[in-house]
């Protein structure tokens, strides 16, 4: 519904935005009443990392927010590899968010570099490269350093 705004002495009208929050869709649509009801792997990628933001903002709810950062980052692998810093200039992300992200991708790496440590025995030049590639994946191919490493 617009509007009518007084700037610079003047009447404009101006046309005002609705955007939903996750609190105006149905319950069982939330990520986190999902997730409850049917599991992790019922729910999308953009779902579960809008759980650990926790919060949107006024422009983007927490899915939005999540499926944006997911575009312009290429996916997790791409969220992973970006700069702390740079993730905390993104519209909606301070520190504590960037924190958060990062702490919860370096968790599922280091749980993907258990369970292939638990699964491999190396054999062959083949099971050698298949277990340190997940480590590699993440390094930055001009440096071979960790994403956000200070040398």
């Amino acid at each position: 519904m617009p509007t009518l705004e007084k700037a610079a002495g003047k009447l404009a009208l101006v046309k005002l935005e609705y955007h939903p929050t996750i609190h105006d869709m149905p319950t069982d649509e939330r990520p986190r009443e999902r997730l409850k009801h049917y599991g992790a792997k019922a729910l999308s990628t953009a779902e579960l990392l809008a759980i650990i933001l926790r919060t949107g903002t006024t422009r983007d709810n927490v899915i939005e927010l999540a499926g944006k950062l997911l575009a312009k980052y290429s996916g997790l692998s791409g969220l992973m590899r970006a700069d702390f810093n740079e993730l905390c200039s993104e519209h909606g992300l301070g520190e504590a968010k960037a924190s958060q992200l990062k702490a919860a991708l370096e968790m599922g790496r280091r749980l993907g570099m258990l369970q292939n440590e638990e699964k491999y025995q190396v054999k062959s030049p083949a099971d050698a490269a298949n277990l340190v590639m997940p480590e590699m994946m993440y390094l930055d191919q001009r440096t071979g350093a960790h994403p956000g490493a200070r040398y």
